[in-house]
């Protein structure tokens, strides 16, 4: 592991050696600021997630994340330094677990007679921090930005829990295994520490009109990225159910037996990639259309696009289809919102994103 560390640094050393020997980009003065939020649930509508899954039984389903992020910064010429606040949550899960979890929170009976598998993991950080990019001007008029990124992270949880429960006639059996750092318990309820990570982040945007009417866009967030902890509170444990049952009402009743270590350790968390790439082929006039790819972690989002200019103002209609949600943006003078969402009504959505920038250029 340590070999590929050190292999990895070399070649990201090397690649910014090459590229900083290349002709600078065309020099630029101004300052911006960004807020941007991007949700998505697999399963149920976002509102039913953050109400603890109260509501109506939801789809089938192993994925759900959120991406928070505001943002201030300068460029000067072909340097960019900006400072930021980011809130993101990346969790995984099986069917299954989402079964379980809905039927706890909605006082349902689980089907008798079955076994289901349980597995959870979910990534999350809360960070402050500071950007330094700049920007590079490449053969065939492609134009590259790299940034860094510090990170001073204040929340945590990343791990998994797995294991096996399985349904009888008169009792419950689980066999469960927990091993999870984290800066709030919110399995086992230990009490809360002040816990404390720094890291760093590698940021690329290329942009590539490598044929007349024709460019590729490519924006990678979180490229590389490791967030270092010392001493954070951990668990590892296992949980075996022999004390589970039902109760008169026909619901779980749970008292497992609990045996491990809660402690301190150092971590490295990693964060998902998220990376976009946008073909574009400019049609008619000032009209634009784009296909595109857009994966979160290892998870795909195809994308369709089409954009153009009246009277000043770009405008973009859009769809992603794995979301089945519609985009929306428009572009006026520096000012520049997007939106995004599956359903008319905010409670209905299980995709929704909202992004509001302003660039004041000198």
């Amino acid at each position: 592991m340590k070999a590929q560390t050190h292999t990895r640094t070399y070649s990201v050393i090397v690649l910014l050696a090459g590229l900083l020997s290349m002709p600078l980009s065309h020099a630029e003065n101004a300052f911006y600021f960004q807020a941007e939020s991007d949700a998505y649930s697999e399963i149920a509508p976002i509102k039913q997630l953050l109400d603890d899954l109260n509501g109506p039984r939801f789809s089938r389903g192993d994925l759900a994340f959120t991406h928070n992020k505001f943002e201030v910064g300068e460029r000067d010429g072909n340097w960019e330094v900006s400072a930021f606040y980011r809130y993101d949550y990346f969790l995984e899960f099986s069917n299954d677990t989402a079964e379980v979890a809905y039927a706890d929170k909605n006082d349902k009976e689980l089907d008798k007679q079955r076994n289901y598998h349980l597995y959870i993991e979910p990534n999350h950080l809360r960070a402050k921090g500071l950007g330094l990019g700049y920007y590079f001007s490449l053969p065939g008029k492609a134009k590259l930005k790299l940034r860094a990124n510090y990170l001073r992270a204040e929340e945590l949880t990343d791990g998994t829990l797995s294991g096996q429960l399985r349904t009888l006639e008169d009792k419950v059996e689980a066999d469960l295994v927990l091993d999870y750092n984290y800066s709030r318990d919110a399995l086992l309820k230990r009490e809360e520490e002040n816990v404390r990570g720094n890291g760093l982040s590698l940021d690329l945007d290329l942009s590539w009109p490598f044929a007349e009417r024709w460019t590729l866009d490519v924006r990678a967030r979180d490229l590389v990225s490791e967030i270092r902890w010392r001493d954070v509170t951990y668990t590892r444990a296992t949980a075996i159910s022999d004390t589970v049952s039902y109760d008169d009402q026909g619901f779980i009743d749970v008292k497992p037996t609990v045996s491990g270590i809660e402690s301190y350790r150092d971590h490295s968390q990693t964060l998902p990639r998220r990376i976009a790439a946008m073909l574009s082929h400019q049609w008619r006039g000032s009209v634009q259309l784009t296909a595109g790819l857009r994966s979160v972690d290892k998870y795909l989002f195809p994308q369709l696009h089409a954009s153009w200019v009246s009277s000043g103002t770009q405008w973009q209609l859009g769809v992603d289809i794995e979301q089945q949600a519609l985009m929306l943006g428009v572009n006026y003078q520096g000012l520049k919102l997007d939106l995004k969402s599956d359903a008319i009504k905010p409670s209905d959505a299980k995709a929704f994103g909202l992004s509001l920038s302003y660039t004041w250029r000198l």
